[in-house]
């Protein structure tokens, strides 16, 4: 099983206000996948994300 890192996915709404939601995974495709299951408009417009940023190392290396 492939550790989960956070990536922060950034996206604009309908009005093109700049949003940001993070999401634990194991790459960013399945971020950008988290994101539009979760999020309407990112399901009915895909293309409106900007940005899928990994802001993490694994959650099996970080330190206790």
């Amino acid at each position: 099983m492939t550790p989960h890192k956070r990536y922060t996915v950034r996206y604009r709404d309908a009005d093109s206000t700049p949003l940001e939601r993070c999401y634990y995974a194991s790459d960013a495709y399945e971020a950008r996948v988290l994101a539009m299951e979760s999020v309407r408009h990112i399901h009915d417009h895909p293309h409106a994300i900007d940005l899928i940023r990994c802001e993490s190392y694994p959650l099996h290396q970080r330190a206790a």
